[in-house]
């Protein structure tokens, strides 16, 4: 007995050591934000000092001095999501993740990021290998490499596996490439458009695939203040869709879907200057997406949010002025069916002859699989698709994918340096006319008092007969783009009358050559900034534009149940059903946290939607159909017509379903599942149960220690197309976890634009042990901000670490 009662202490007392050794090891991976290093190369010393947030503010004698620390201090905090980045980007998450992210590395592999990246910096960066923007981008990444040498290895490589190599100038273009894939809506829409389009006709289409609904709000600009062949493509495609949704929601790095922006002149403001705002709406993940940076040199002093891997802000300000961005969401990739030749599978038709296809073989390795070869095939037009995807390849009708990325050089990292050193409007106008894609709406405030607006990338001109959102013949050459639109064509203004410009995804107005062609979003959120912002004050200040910016109300939802309920036969209504009727009738739009009306009006939807086009498109379609922009832009006006041929079930040849039908049917459905998902009491059918926002690791899916890397779940009031925008699927589970939203919250009172104010959903550093893992999180949620620093004595109250990095 007393042996046992020994070894157990002994036990103990092992457990107890393992268990704090570990606990300092752990400590001792965070970075180190207060210490003295060496970098090699260096021209003289630099100073990093850490605010209260992490937020590195760093202060060095020469530009290149800057770049290089900013390389070191951006990989101390987020170099694991840098390599996350890089192989997602790359198409070589399998050798980490095995056979699982197979599907992804298949489908980066085709877009071709790498082959993209090498035409840039054969063509921009080594013809001018002394611009300021290309020894800017050299010496961030000597800084990202001196860390990878001599700095902490991330737990997150020991874990996985995963051995650190140097990043290139290629690994951050193809970062920037992987950004653009995420703006391209075209892979999720022209599939279903075609087959609607050619399986059931015109009237159809129409209905849910309009380009912009009548009355809806619109961007002001300067100007004005089927074949069986199609049906086989468009099938093929649609799977495709459907696999990318599904890819999607498990990527190890958020994609990018939307954002809020606006500006009100400083006649608008108690400042007298400009305030710009800025939400960018990307898929949640943790680290999250922007890394924060104080850059001064002599010359130059800027504030900005960076991508991993990249050393210039995609959104940022300085003394004299600044930028915000959203999607310009324009239709900038097409999808062509070629015609292959019979007797040799690697040519296609191309105006009046066979030409060979390009062809390219990738070796994919698979971790404890053998390794995988991908052959990725590019026509005349763009990169053959049906490669990419299992049980596509041997598809008899491969579709190709143009795409404006694969046009030309990417200059992104050229603009935003441009954009981060402009000091007026025109200086950033220069710099935004050399983007080409993905299309992006800026958003530029100044000291000098101007604000502006530029849709910007470059713009096809299409053929007169084509629609862009329907697969195009590849064959003939009668589809296919006729060149560019000028820059100066691209919708844009510059100081409004109205003294406030906004975008929210929505469709900006012609510039005299026709509405530019694209995926715009439905005009909820703009017509709510709209509401709020155009209006007779005069005094605005960053209080009241954060207001806006949390705002969690939707008109328009409100406007939606005013057509259908009236509709619906109350007699054949069960009695909660008859109840909830008159909740949702007497609903504001409010998405509070203690809110039972979207509860109800979230699960009405599903079953609306369902009870319309699952008939028409089948399960496997409908999926991927219900997140479509077209579909949700045009809803509201499909539910008010009530001759629409979607109110008839096709599964029913004998039955004329009605509108008043499928619309009764649907809030008898959605009370039942309700009742079975949340119990019968409807007064506990808060918002909050339902909708909950997590921050997902890349490596939270492990067993016993993922928990320790996510952040959350926490309630989340907000929901679809409010402002604060927290979207979300809608299917048929009744919970609506947060897919995507505000990756940032951002305000820049330009009457003092030391102190603007922003928040991150998590916080700054990437390493779980770090207390600036998640220290933002709750303030997110809460709507609430904190201050973007930029002067040092203000810096130095709350400075938390000291890095000197002498030469």
């Amino acid at each position: 007995m007393r042996f046992l009662k020994t070894t157990g202490k002994v036990l103990l007392f092992l457990s107890l050591a393992l268990g704090l050794g570990t606990w300092y090891w752990l400590r001792s991976l965070r970075p180190d934000y207060s210490t003295t290093l060496t970098l090699s190369e260096l021209k003289a010393p630099v100073e990093v000092l850490y605010d209260d947030y992490g937020v590195p503010h760093i202060y060095a004698q020469n530009e290149e001095d800057m770049y290089q620390a900013f390389g070191f201090v951006h990989a101390q905090d987020r170099l694991f999501q840098m390599e996350v980045l890089r192989r997602l980007a790359d198409g070589r998450l399998a050798e980490v993740f095995g056979e699982k992210a197979l599907s992804s590395d298949r489908f980066f592999r085709t877009l071709s990021f790498r082959q993209q990246a090498k035409l840039t910096i054969d063509s921009l960066y080594n013809t001018q290998p002394d611009a300021p923007f290309v020894r800017a981008a050299k010496a961030y990444m000597k800084g990202v490499n001196q860390y990878i040498k001599q700095g902490k290895t991330p737990i997150e490589f020991t874990l996985a596996g995963i051995p650190k190599t140097e990043f290139t100038l290629e690994d951050m273009e193809i970062i920037v490439g992987y950004m653009g894939y995420t703006f391209v809506d075209a892979f999720r829409s022209e599939a279903i458009a075609t087959l609607i389009q050619e399986k059931y006709g015109t009237a159809y289409l129409q209905d849910i695939m309009a380009n912009w609904p009548a009355g809806e709000p619109r961007i002001s600009t300067q100007a004005q203040e089927t074949s069986t062949a199609q049906v086989t493509a468009a099938q093929a495609l649609g799977h495709m869709a459907n696999q990318l949704t599904t890819m999607e929601s498990s990527l190890p790095a958020p994609p990018y879907h939307g954002s809020n922006g606006w500006a009100i002149s400083g006649s608008k403001t108690k400042s007298g200057k400009p305030i710009l705002s800025n939400d960018t709406h990307i898929a949640f993940a943790q680290p999250s997406v922007w890394y924060e940076a104080h850059l001064e040199c002599p010359g130059f002093q800027f504030y900005g949010s960076f991508l991993a891997g990249t050393p210039t802000a995609a959104m940022g300000h300085s003394q004299h002025g600044g930028w915000g961005l959203t999607m310009f969401e324009n239709d900038d990739a097409d999808f062509f069916r070629e015609k292959i030749n019979p007797k040799d599978s690697n040519q296609v038709w191309s105006k009046g002859g066979w030409v060979p296809l390009q062809v390219r073989e990738e070796t994919i390795k698979v971790k404890d699989q053998p390794d995988q070869t991908l052959l990725v095939k590019r026509s005349p037009h763009g990169f053959l698709m049906n490669e990419s995807m299992e049980n596509l390849a041997k598809e008899t009708q491969p579709v190709a994918l143009w795409w404006v990325y694969h046009q030309f050089p990417s200059h992104h990292l050229e603009s935003f340096y441009g954009l981060a050193h402009a000091r007026d409007a025109s200086e950033a106008g220069a710099a935004v006319s050399k983007l080409t894609a993905p299309g992006l709406n800026v958003m530029w405030a100044d000291t000098a008092g101007n604000i502006a607006w530029w849709a910007a990338g470059k713009i096809p001109v299409r053929p007169a007969h084509v629609n862009p959102m329907l697969i195009l013949d590849g064959a003939s050459g009668a589809d296919d783009p006729l060149g560019w639109l000028d820059f100066s064509q691209n919708p844009q203004i510059l100081n409004p009358e109205s003294g406030v410009l906004f975008t929210a995804n929505n469709q900006p107005d012609d510039m005299g050559s026709g509405l530019v062609a694209g995926y715009y979003v439905p005009g909820n959120r703009a017509n709510r900034i709209g509401q709020l912002l155009l209006t007779d004050k005069a005094d605005w200040t960053e209080a009241d534009v954060r207001k806006v910016i949390n705002d969690v109300t939707s008109p328009s939802y409100v406007k939606t149940l005013q057509e259908i309920l009236p509709v619906m036969q109350v007699e054949k209504l069960s009695p909660s059903a008859k109840n909830a009727l008159q909740k949702l009738s007497a609903w504001k739009g409010e998405h509070l946290l203690s809110s039972v009306e979207p509860t109800i009006y979230y699960r009405l939807m599903y079953h609306v939607m369902k009870n319309l086009v699952r008939d028409e498109l089948g399960k496997e379609l409908f999926l991927a159909f219900e997140h479509n922009t077209n579909f949700k832009r045009n809803l509201a006006a499909l539910l008010a017509n009530d001759a629409s041929p979607w109110w008839d079930n096709v599964l029913t040849p004998k039955t004329k379903e009605t509108r008043k039908e499928i619309l009764t049917l649907s809030l008898n459905e959605a009370l039942t599942d309700l009742e079975t998902q949340l119990g019968a009491d409807p007064a506990t059918w808060r918002w909050e149960r339902v909708h909950t926002l997590e921050h997902k690791h890349p490596l939270g899916i492990l067993p016993l220690v993922g928990r320790f890397f996510n952040v959350g779940p926490f309630p989340a009031p907000g929901g679809r197309e409010t402002i604060n925008n927290l979207d979300f699927y809608v299917d048929s589970t009744g919970n609506y976890p947060v897919v995507y939203g505000p990756a940032l919250r951002r305000i820049v009172d330009f009457g003092n634009w030391e102190q603007a104010r922003s928040v991150l959903p998590t916080g700054q550093s990437g390493y779980f042990f770090s207390k600036h893992y998640a220290d933002q999180a709750e303030l997110f949620v809460e709507g609430g901000s904190r201050p973007e620093r930029m002067n040092r004595a203000d810096v130095e109250k709350v400075m938390q670490g000291k890095l000197v990095l002498n030469p």
